[in-house]
């Protein structure tokens, strides 16, 4: 099968038809890579559908494999979250998902309704900022206080993208998926400003990196992944999911993007040690990990420095967005 934009969304509304046809599905929408344009990354795609239920969905998120190279990455919501549109304009995931996507089912014109309630002055100067500053809000409350000695690496990631998505919703949606750094690079150009993406790269030791070493990651990933996977039901750690990751991290590094691996791969990676750890077999996985960490600077004994850089990071970022709202009159 030749695999197209095209062919994606018509995948996806078939699914979101079928599901209308047989359950609550009010409407259903596609977001991500296929809505950008550009879905395929080492010949694989997901394809990201949100579902809306009358009533509360079964579950949160779930994948459907539709072959080797596609799945669905399916977001079920309820009816519920769309009540008070105009306040959804101000989320900042909610609302850019919600501004500019892909309709696929609305027999009923409730998310047209929604939608139009979301998407009044969305753009507006002060909704923009207001969504920006939400986000940037969100990364520091991710931050111990008082400051740790022991930081966690999730929090330190977390609080780091969230910020550097702050900055990026002043002229886009916030970046997300394979190609996460790729995109936050256009929008740090967008903004004229190194510190997104050039700040966020340094922070999480990206800087410098040798095309070799995320290879090697890959492989200790994949195996830890091979072993994982039966043991959940955690969709992101579902068996559709191993190509989709390991291929798309493959062509970066091919295209001499093995920067562009690194974070996606650690969010990945960690999610399927934890798996591991609670079942008591991280075993052999554990330092593969740790020699990882340790080339990237991220090591427990680096982390408390790391924290204290990340502060700094967020301080650019508000600086980044102020300057934004001065200019702008937000």
């Amino acid at each position: 099968m030749i695999i197209t934009r095209a062919k994606l969304i018509d995948l996806a509304r078939r699914e979101a038809e079928a599901r209308g046809a047989a359950g609550d599905v009010l409407s259903a929408y596609l977001v991500g890579s296929v809505v950008s344009g550009e879905p395929l990354l080492g010949g694989t795609a997901d394809i990201d559908l949100v579902l809306i239920h009358e009533a509360d969905p079964p579950a949160a998120r779930e994948m459907v494999p539709l072959s080797a190279e596609i799945h669905l990455d399916i977001v079920h919501h309820a009816r519920a979250l769309y009540a008070q549109p105009r306040s959804l304009r101000l989320d900042p995931w909610l609302g850019p998902a919600i501004s500019e996507p892909v309709f696929l089912y609305d027999p009923q014109h409730f998310f047209e309704w929604a939608q139009a309630g979301a998407r009044g002055q969305f753009f507006r100067p002060d909704h923009t900022l207001a969504r920006s500053r939400a986000l940037l809000e969100a990364a520091r409350a991710r931050l111990p206080h008082p400051p740790s000695d022991q930081p966690e690496l999730a929090m330190l990631l977390q609080a780091a993208l969230d910020g550097a998505n702050a900055a990026a919703l002043l002229v886009g949606p916030p970046t997300a998926g394979r190609r996460r750094l790729l995109d936050l690079e256009r929008r740090a150009d967008a903004l004229g400003h190194t510190v997104v993406a050039d700040g966020l790269a340094r922070l999480l030791g990206l800087d410098g990196r040798e095309g070799r070493a995320p290879s090697a990651w890959l492989g200790a990933w994949a195996r830890a992944f091979d072993e994982a996977t039966v043991l959940t039901t955690d969709p992101r750690l579902a068996a559709c999911r191993r190509a989709y990751h390991l291929a798309g991290y493959q062509a970066l590094v091919e295209a001499g993007r093995p920067d562009a691996v690194v974070i996606p791969l650690l969010l990945i990676w960690q999610r399927t040690l934890r798996m591991l750890g609670a079942h008591g077999r991280l075993g052999e996985h554990r330092p593969a990990w740790d020699e990882a960490l340790a080339a990237l600077g991220l090591d427990p004994p680096s982390l408390p420095t790391r924290l204290l850089e990340l502060d700094g990071y967020l301080d650019a970022i508000e600086t980044l967005i102020e300057g934004w709202a001065a200019r702008s009159g937000a």
